[in-house]
């Protein structure tokens, strides 16, 4: 019987690992006073040193308990380094149940966490630099109870 574990147990070691994602870049910041100016542009600019791997895109947003909505409008670009624009979206984060309130995302105490994917299988034009562009899009100048906001770029490595 051990004989037949050793090879099942490689087997699903190997699938386990045949696609693995890798961290190239993360950076979050933060907001003075947990207020997220409607006017307010949080750019990320980062390198891609492999453009024929494929690469996923999150943001990551901090918020607190007390967000006045349930949802959070998020209007991303992606730009390359002569900023023309490759991708642009708004993107609908549901921080808060609906129905019930509860809060979504990981939390300690009052603060919560979310990384929300924004694009999978990027596929980057050219090596170099690249920015991320995050905007709130919720309609009111002062947006409070946003802690911070970030993006994290991930390589897709498929083992063959």
């Amino acid at each position: 019987m051990n004989q037949l574990k050793k090879p099942l147990l490689i087997v699903l070691l190997w699938v386990a690992f045949a696609c693995t994602e890798e961290r190239q870049y993360e950076e979050n910041l933060d907001f003075p006073d947990r207020i997220w100016q409607m006017d307010e542009s949080m750019d990320f600019t980062f390198e891609i040193e492999n453009d024929s791997t494929l690469h996923q895109l999150y943001l990551n947003l901090r918020n607190d308990g007390d967000y006045p909505y349930r949802n959070i409008y998020v209007h991303y670009t992606l730009k390359d380094s002569t900023d023309h624009v490759l991708d642009k979206k708004l993107q609908n984060i549901q921080l808060f149940h609906p129905k019930t309130g509860a809060p979504y995302g990981d939390g300690i105490s009052n603060v919560y966490s979310h990384q929300v994917l924004l694009e999978d299988s990027v596929v980057f034009p050219t090596k170099g630099k690249f920015t991320v562009e995050l905007k709130q899009y919720m309609r009111t100048d002062s947006l409070r109870g946003v802690y911070s906001v970030g993006i994290r770029v991930q390589e897709l490595n498929s083992a063959e």
